[in-house]
């Protein structure tokens, strides 16, 4: 049995590898090939001249390895920041990104109800298309090497209002599959408020934590400290977990303490090779669970969510930025950054389907993702080029028209 664990880990790294080296050669993202990997030669992956792909099978071993990739891929992006700049920036941040928020769920509702005429299922497509991929996004920025700009304090604040949003709609989601649409305003607001208050206090006090923390990590051993900050890591993760904060969260938060501290460079030479190997990891075990047979019967309505997204995104992210403070060329930069959309949207349908609603959810979910996957990283590393036209445009429509 374990030998076969070992095989199938193995396979899995192999066709990660050839993913990794095809975005290289391409000069592309390896997000999509990452994902495609996974579908090609995962449970799903189909059959050549009667024979089957399907060579990597989705384990325990690689739903660990998963886990830690996204813990790693945000606790990265916290330690590029701090809870002292986040703090400074709060009120911009919180006009900005509860506009966003709200605005791009909102979107989502209306187009909802257009494609679907039902209030509960455009409910459930307002989740899959309103709330972004913190893992891709994060993944991007460091692809990109934007991890230490201005503007992706902004970036990381949507992510944070995302969340606390995210415990106020699953809690209305499941009221609404599961229990008959009984739900009561009493029974969801203090654990809204709880998540909140929690996320507040760890901005407002991060210099003071990060202060208790800095004595306690100075250790000269490599293998020590190591040990120490993925134990902290963990932790969190089980810490905000027990309060309905999504792990993910707990992470950015738990860097953006330890940038508080004169250990932070050295945090982030340890953990950036684990970042990299356990993040791709992740997006090749999403594409495992990707069935390509189920596109067929979602096939409009998913280019149609696409293009809704794609213009929706970059209109909102430009006003939301604008209201948080932030020059027009940043603003492109944001904007043009969040659009993609992950395994939130999955699991949205998956719910959607166990609380009997359309069993068509699941497709267009999987195939919204996948065209964004490829989609949203050309945006984001054009996003100069962009800004770069519209100003173009602007002066070419503003300059006065000479009379004859």
């Amino acid at each position: 049995m374990s030998e076969n664990i070992i095989l199938n880990l193995g396979l899995a790294f192999i066709f990660i590898s050839l993913a990794i080296f095809a975005a290289n050669k391409l000069k592309f993202s390896s997000i999509p090939f990452l994902i495609l990997a996974g579908m090609l030669v995962g449970p799903h992956a189909p059959d050549i001249m009667g024979v089957s792909l399907a060579l990597v099978h989705r384990t325990e071993s690689i739903d660990i390895l998963s886990r830690l990739g996204v813990l790693l891929m945000l606790f990265y992006l916290g330690l590029e920041f701090s809870t002292g700049k986040i703090a400074a920036s709060g009120a911009s941040l919180f006009k900005g990104g509860t506009f966003y928020v709200l605005l791009n769920f909102l979107r989502g509702l209306v187009f909802g109800w257009i494609f679907f005429n039902d209030w509960t299922e455009a409910f459930v497509v307002a989740g899959i298309t309103g709330i972004s991929s913190s893992a891709i996004i994060t993944k991007l920025l460091v692809d990109l090497k934007r991890t230490a700009n201005p503007e992706t304090e902004f970036v990381l604040g949507i992510m944070v209002f995302e969340d606390v949003f995210l415990a106020l709609y699953l809690s209305v989601l499941s009221a609404l599959l599961f229990s008959g649409g009984n739900m009561e305003l009493a029974q969801i607001l203090p654990a809204m408020l709880l998540i909140f208050a929690f996320i507040l206090a760890i901005i407002m006090l991060g210099r003071r934590i990060g202060n208790l923390l800095e004595p306690r990590l100075s250790v000269k051993s490599t293998e020590s400290f190591v040990v120490i900050i993925f134990t902290l890591l963990l932790l969190t993760a089980v810490l905000v977990e027990t309060i309905h904060i999504e792990e993910v969260i707990g992470a950015l938060l738990l860097g953006m303490v330890i940038a508080e501290t004169i250990h932070s460079k050295r945090v982030i030479q340890y953990i950036t090779p684990m970042r990299d190997l356990f993040g791709a990891v992740f997006f090749f075990s999403f594409g495992l669970e990707i069935d390509y047979r189920i596109f067929e019967v979602a096939v409009g309505v998913a280019l149609a969510a696409v293009l809704m997204t794609v213009v929706g995104n970059i209109i909102t992210g430009l006003i939301a930025s604008w209201l948080a403070g932030y020059n027009l060329r940043r603003s492109f930069t944001v904007a043009f950054t969040v659009i993609a959309r992950g395994e939130f949207a999955v699991i949205v349908a998956s719910l959607a389907v166990a609380g009997g609603i359309s069993e068509v959810l699941p497709a267009f979910a999987a195939l919204y993702v996948l065209l964004l996957a490829f989609i949203s990283p050309v945006l984001a590393k054009n996003a100069r080029f962009f800004y770069e036209l519209y100003i173009k445009l602007i002066n070419t429509f503003s300059r006065p028209r000479t009379q004859n």
